[in-house]
């Protein structure tokens, strides 16, 4: 619901800002970048991250911290 809220509203304002020339399409750009900014700085990625992952020095394959590589073995 709150996407339908904010996306309608927003898609709205979007359509106008384009069909206005030059001046809607760089607002339409600088909003864009700014709401994109926003989200980026006010999100919280740690909790929606996954598992710690580390490259392994000997081979290069992604594998979890800590223990021993899931792809060659060798210790981390």
């Amino acid at each position: 619901m709150l996407y339908a809220l904010l996306g309608i509203p927003a898609a709205a304002v979007g359509v106008v800002l384009l069909t206005m020339g030059p001046l809607g399409w760089f607002l339409a750009a600088f909003l864009g970048i700014a709401v994109l900014g926003a989200a980026s700085v006010l999100g919280d990625d740690a909790a929606n991250g996954g598992p710690d992952r580390v490259n392994c020095p000997h081979c290069g394959s992604r594998t979890a911290a800590g223990g021993t590589c899931e792809y060659c073995g060798e210790p981390l």
